[in-house]
């Protein structure tokens, strides 16, 4: 089945490459002036998130997708992000489309949705008129050409930092056996309930080649079940369309293009109450 969905993607992907291209010489943003990381770097990426592929393709191929397929407009997108609060995610900006509204944000550390069902009912309400929310979902992994998985090179920094944070400070506590039951009930809520999730699942996160990729696509696993449980409880008022993308992205080095690797694509229709797509 994930052999399937990449070539889904990719050939999803394909139909926005050449005229992306186009219109990328056009704009003078900074994602534009970012480049490809070296050889030795997108090996890695592509061995450990197979069919990954940088965030500026990502989201133009996304917009033109679901215009061409489903008449979605731009001007009736509201997109709403349940990733990390590390600035990072938007340093390298991907949501290059001014007419697109949002992002509204529903994540907190390691993208878990902690905004909850109150955070996606007030995101639906904000929706436009028979418009769609796209909802994207997942935790972030960084890659630095001076130190690997789980660091970056940020911008202002001499050396490279951890990302995500949150995610190898964690992980640093279950390899030492450090992570005791129980989630504090101030000043850590966030950060208590990551590590009890980590304490949930670490022998096999223990047991694996990379203990951070794993963590890293666990996590995304549980985000992506948690928007599903909170889902039939919230009001859908505005919408006609709901856009579910799972994803991890996959941060480098400031003067290079980060990566998206997708995991889910669901496309609701809210009127008909049918699912269009759902790979």
């Amino acid at each position: 089945m994930r052999s399937q969905f990449i070539i889904f993607l990719l050939l999803l992907l394909t139909t926005a490459c050449t005229s992306n291209k186009e219109q990328e010489a056009k704009q003078d943003s900074p994602a534009n002036a970012l480049t490809e990381p070296p050889a030795d770097i997108q090996n890695a990426i592509q061995e450990a998130f197979p069919g990954a592929v940088p965030t500026t393709i990502f989201a133009d191929s996304i917009y033109r997708y679901l215009d061409e397929h489903y008449q979605i407009k731009a001007k009736d997108i509201l997109i709403g992000t349940s990733t990390c609060v590390d600035d990072i995610i938007s340093t390298k900006n991907f949501h290059r489309h001014p007419e697109i509204k949002g992002p509204f944000h529903l994540g907190g550390l390691a993208g878990l949705p902690f905004a909850g069902i109150s955070g996606l009912n007030a995101f639906s309400h904000h929706v436009p008129d028979d418009g769609a929310m796209i909802l994207m979902v997942g935790p972030h992994i960084g890659y630095s050409a001076e130190k690997g998985w789980g660091y970056v090179l940020r911008h202002g920094q001499h050396e490279a930092s951890s990302c995500c944070g949150a995610l190898m400070g964690t992980l640093s506590m279950l390899e030492k056996g450090n992570i005791k039951p129980g989630i504090p009930e101030e000043g850590d809520y966030q950060g208590g309930k990551l590590r009890q999730f980590a304490l949930a699942h670490g022998e096999e996160i223990l047991a694996s080649q990379n203990h951070l990729i794993t963590f890293t696509k666990l996590t995304g696993e549980e985000a992506e079940k948690l928007v599903r449980t909170y889902m039939p409880k919230v009001d859908l008022e505005h919408e006609h369309f709901i856009v579910a993308i799972g994803l991890v992205l996959i941060n480098t080095d400031f003067n290079y293009v980060d990566y998206v690797w997708v995991t889910h694509f669901k496309i609701y229709d809210v009127k008909n109450k049918v699912f269009l797509e759902d790979k």
